[in-house]
């Protein structure tokens, strides 16, 4: 069971092809063009969950399968999972680690989100590619009082205790909101069983109740909450309402590349 969390990538070119990159030298540049890449080719959704009531494999090959063979998105378990490998392979100095939501008022927040942290020269820096909300399109240095733009939006990072970091971002209106509080501490791949499992299949989790399916693009993002799509572009938005199932899988197929997924 645990083994297949860390086999090998099946194949780092065809992962870059769905991203549309090529293979590059691990640098931190480099690595932000893999992470703006990412966003804007490989959707977060959790049709599997909300739609489905599945459980969703963390293994490596069925990682590969759902989001490169089969162009699938997935939700962080799925997405930061597959993306460690992907950073693994091409020489990064990458970890995984796990996460608090604070987009939510919840007086006590679950770990319920799966991040990375890429390590350069001894600088930790945030990697994200399976938010599913406001997320760096960058890598975001592990430091108190950074505060970096980059692609219209702004993160900051504030220390909260020894091994822990909360990331914020900047509204378009100015206003400072919390994202999530990123942990440092080393985890496993194996340690994200449980809390995957948690959310897929727990009756109150956000995932069984809530449809989420959103990818970024150049001037925005196309974004389906429940049976509402926005689209965010150039600081305005369109919205409409997805009254039946044949009106849903256009706008998959059409904004975010999946089809067949019933």
């Amino acid at each position: 069971m645990t083994e297949s969390l860390y086999q090998p990538l099946p194949d780092v070119d065809a992962y870059l092809k769905r991203i549309g990159m090529q293979r590059g030298e691990a640098t931190l540049g480099y690595l932000d063009e893999l992470i703006y890449a990412h966003q804007c080719a490989v959707p977060f959704e959790d049709l599997d969950i909300s739609d489905k009531g599945l459980n969703v494999s963390l293994g490596k090959a069925d990682l590969f399968d759902k989001i490169i063979t089969r162009h699938r998105g997935g939700y962080c378990f799925e997405l930061n999972g597959a993306f460690y490998s992907l950073l693994d392979a091409l020489g990064f100095d990458v970890r995984a680690s796990m996460a608090r939501v604070l987009t939510r008022p919840i007086p006590y927040p679950l770990i319920s989100h799966r991040a990375n942290i890429v390590t350069f020269d001894g600088v930790e820096y945030l990697v994200d590619v399976g938010f599913g909300g406001p997320m760096p399109a960058f890598a975001l240095e592990l430091a108190d009082g950074v505060e970096r733009t980059g692609h219209g939006q702004t993160f900051t990072v504030s220390a909260f205790d020894d091994d822990w970091w909360d990331i914020g971002y900047v509204t378009s209106a100015g206003e400072r909101k919390p994202a999530m509080r990123i942990c440092t501490m080393p985890v496993g791949e194996h340690d994200f069983i449980a809390l995957s499992f948690y959310q897929a299949q727990n009756p109150q989790s956000f995932f069984r109740n809530t449809r989420r399916v959103n990818v970024r693009t150049a001037d925005g993002a196309h974004d389906i909450c429940n049976n509402t799509y926005t689209h965010y572009h150039n600081g305005e938005r369109d919205v409409c309402e997805l009254e039946t199932a044949a009106e849903l899988d256009e706008v998959l197929a059409q904004h975010f590349g999946i089809v067949d997924w019933r």
